[in-house]
């Protein structure tokens, strides 16, 4: 078994079968991982692979590299399939920690690896599965302890906040979160961020009322944060 704590994904598309497109919005999500897998390349442990049709995991160095990966794979998603299909595809993640009881044999795949972090992610999608507190809970964390209900408790109010952006508030989001991850940012740099993702200009008072209606800066903030408190646990916990 390995020594050391790791945090495993897994995710799946919420109410799948119901998509109308769903050749479209596979092409979207095998896309999507492709390019995420090499942005965090030195970050992911074991690539995010698809297992089944809807499904896919992957192992990674970190609960705020886990969160960031969240964040930018589920607003792409949702803003992406809103403009190729019409459709809002959304995603269901479950965040486990703990150890491994197989070696990764292969990063680029994340499959033949299984253990108690591959549990207690399995173990957090399924409860989200059973109780999504009516649309708004999109994640969980699991580590086995009791400590889980206070982490959740926080996670469930991120993911109010986020899903209760407009399609102009998830680019915002998104065009920040891709640039800073969860680093303090000023005004001149998300104007950039901005410009370079929807290829148009913007001027500052229109990014100051995009900043302030998203409250991207107290989102960015509580997810930093959650995951430094989550990583000492982890730490204290790692032996």
């Amino acid at each position: 078994m390995e020594e050391n704590n790791k945090v495993a994904l897994i995710a799946d598309i919420v109410a799948s079968k119901q998509i109308k497109d769903r050749k479209t919005v596979q092409e979207l999500l095998n896309s999507l991982l492709d390019s995420i897998n090499t942005q965090f390349k030195e970050s992911i442990a074991s690539n995010l692979t698809i297992t089944l049709g809807d499904e896919f995991q992957g192992i990674v160095d970190s609960v705020e590299t886990a969160f960031l990966i969240i964040d930018l794979v589920t607003l792409a998603l949702e803003l992406d399939s809103k403009k190729e299909t019409g459709e809002v595809v959304t995603l269901r993640w479950g965040i486990g920690i703990g150890r491994l009881s197989t070696p990764i044999k292969n990063r680029k795949v994340s499959i033949g690896t299984d253990g108690p972090a591959y549990w207690y992610a399995r173990e957090a999608i399924d409860s989200v599965h059973q109780y999504n507190d009516y649309g708004q809970l999109n994640e969980k964390l699991s580590t086995g302890q009791p400590d889980d209900d206070f982490f959740n408790s926080v996670i469930r109010l991120q993911n109010v906040l986020r899903n209760d952006w407009t399609q102009s508030q998830k680019e915002t989001a998104y065009a920040i979160l891709k640039s800073v991850g969860y680093d303090e940012f000023s005004n001149q740099v998300i104007k950039q961020a901005l410009s370079d993702y929807l290829k148009q200009p913007f001027s500052e008072q229109t990014v100051s009322k995009r900043i302030i209606s998203t409250h991207i800066k107290q989102y960015t903030h509580s997810r930093g944060l959650l995951a430094q408190q989550i990583e000492e646990w982890r730490t204290k916990h790692d032996h």
